[in-house]
């Protein structure tokens, strides 16, 4: 009897498990300029220093123990740890396919559904940076801001001054959702930011020329805006680390350096 080897044909795409030997998501952020780290960076004194901003943390402790203790609760009171994300290889496929669906570009699943159904998935964290935003994805994000820290650059155009109250204003509505305005004069236009860039749980990015519009994310349907969607990891931190943290960091309230001791941390939080 002669052996016929199957049609390879009939196999889908086979994922090389050596290659989760190298995933490595984002561990955490940096608390000046939002840096997502991999593994927590240290200087040649052991201290936690971000290679971004160069922001130091300085920590008030006897012990190694306390200070490891001390840097876990502070990260976690501030929200910095994204790597506890659940069932993380299912929430990476469900955002992957979001990628290709878009990626497809078919009038049956638009952008700017992607851009929704991705928001909608994120358990961690949404950053962003625009060029302008409209009242309906102000909206969104507000409500997402319920769950999760939202955090963004607006650079407002003239046209939109108008929504200056709505971003600045009514914290007490959304906590969680974070937004730098920056507005543009006849003095600061060159250093107005202009990147456009969203970005899921460190996990998935929307990039290109979009502002975070309909409009905009319609006509990317339509070839008339460009727009990419990042999947690879390592690209999807060094977009964030280079294109969003500079700016936040500049925009940023903290200085050059982070005290952590006991007092900063609320009774029972040290864990």
């Amino acid at each position: 009897m002669t052996y016929i080897a199957p049609n390879i044909n009939v196999f889908p795409p086979s994922l090389d498990i050596l290659s989760l030997r190298e995933f490595q998501p984002g561990k955490a952020h940096c608390q000046k300029c939002l840096a997502i780290f991999s593994i927590i960076p240290r200087n040649e004194k052991q201290q936690i220093q971000c290679p971004f901003c160069n922001v130091r943390y300085l920590v008030d402790a006897k012990s190694e123990v306390e200070q490891h203790s001390l840097i876990r609760s502070h990260f976690r009171k501030q929200r910095l740890y994204i790597n506890d994300i659940d069932n993380i290889f299912e929430h990476c496929q469900k955002l992957a396919e979001i990628a290709y669906k878009v990626r497809q570009y078919t009038p049956e699943y638009s952008p700017c559904t992607g851009l929704l159904d991705a928001l909608d998935l994120a358990q961690r964290f949404f950053h962003f940076i625009t060029f302008g935003i409209s009242p309906q994805f102000l909206g969104a994000l507000k409500l997402k801001a319920r769950r999760i820290p939202i955090r963004g650059i607006v650079s407002l155009p003239s046209d939109q001054f108008s929504l200056r109250r709505e971003l600045q204003d009514y914290q007490n509505e959304a906590p969680n959702l974070s937004i730098k305005l920056v507005q543009p004069s006849s003095s600061n236009w060159g250093d107005l930011p202009h990147q456009k860039l969203g970005v899921i749980d460190g996990l998935l990015t929307f990039k290109g020329s979009v502002n975070l519009t309909p409009t905009a994310y319609r006509k990317a349907g339509n070839f008339y805006d460009e727009l990419e969607v990042l999947t690879d990891i390592s690209k999807v931190i060094d977009h964030h680390n280079r294109y969003f943290s500079p700016i936040w960091a500049d925009l940023s309230e903290y200085r050059n350096a982070i005290a952590i001791s006991m007092n900063s941390l609320p009774r029972n939080s040290a864990a």
